[in-house]
């Protein structure tokens, strides 16, 4: 009995919620409510309850391709909890989150990076979220003296979207010291950087989830 309590409990307060606590890594995570019985073909009715799409150069963030291997489409989307008209600089959670297809034609939520706050938003990019080659996903960042690029592509051994690349270019600074590019492939574990001069680095060839992607990891993950 005392076990079916708690049960009760547990559901009851992650249904009443818009967020939950990852136990793995104590991250906020977005808790999209299971809204499958009412069968709505529509993305905005799976988006949660203070949410948003992003908005920048006058489109939203949102990108609709056959991102994995089933031939259904999927959804990419840019969202924060901020709102538009001050350029969401009251925002305390942005996350790129991954919508699959379902065959009766619903979406379920399958994956989404960590909280990016200071990486998209104050952005000039024009739009921040694309696909490349139907199903690459890159996400820009754009500020006073670097960008950046991030690219995600579903992997099916690991059954998940993972990091597989990025572009990195650092503008320096007023003397022109730090300028150059670093270009990570994830898949083959090699990165390449100019900046002070020409290197090559390899790595393992671990791919990381799309989870680990974070405000406190994403320069360490794509640049030296």
């Amino acid at each position: 009995m005392h076990k079916l309590m708690t049960l009760i409990t547990i559901f009851f307060l992650t249904s009443c919620t818009d967020h939950i606590i990852d136990s793995t890594t104590s991250k906020i995570t977005l808790a999209f409510q299971d809204k499958q019985d009412l069968k709505p073909k529509h993305l905005n009715h799976f988006i949660p309850k203070g949410y948003t799409i992003i908005r920048t150069g006058g489109k939203l963030n949102k990108v609709k391709a056959y991102l994995n291997t089933d031939d259904i489409y999927d959804y990419a989307v840019l969202l924060s909890n901020g709102t538009q008209h001050n350029a969401y600089a009251d925002a305390t959670r942005v996350t790129l989150t991954i919508f699959e297809g379902q065959k009766d034609g619903t979406f379920k939520l399958k994956s989404q990076t960590g909280n990016l706050t200071y990486a998209f938003i104050y952005t000039s990019v024009e739009k921040q979220l694309t696909v490349l080659n139907t199903n690459v996903i890159t996400l820009k960042h754009q500020s006073m003296r670097h960008d950046y690029q991030l690219k995600f592509k579903y992997q099916a051994d690991y059954d998940n979207y993972m990091l597989i690349g990025s572009d990195y270019n650092n503008y320096g600074n007023a003397m022109h010291i730090g300028v150059g590019k670093v270009t990570t492939n994830f898949i083959y574990g090699i990165r390449k950087s100019t900046i002070d001069y020409m290197k090559m680095t390899y790595s393992n060839k671990d791919l990381y989830p799309i989870s680990m992607v974070n405000n406190d990891n994403v320069y360490d993950l794509i640049s030296d």
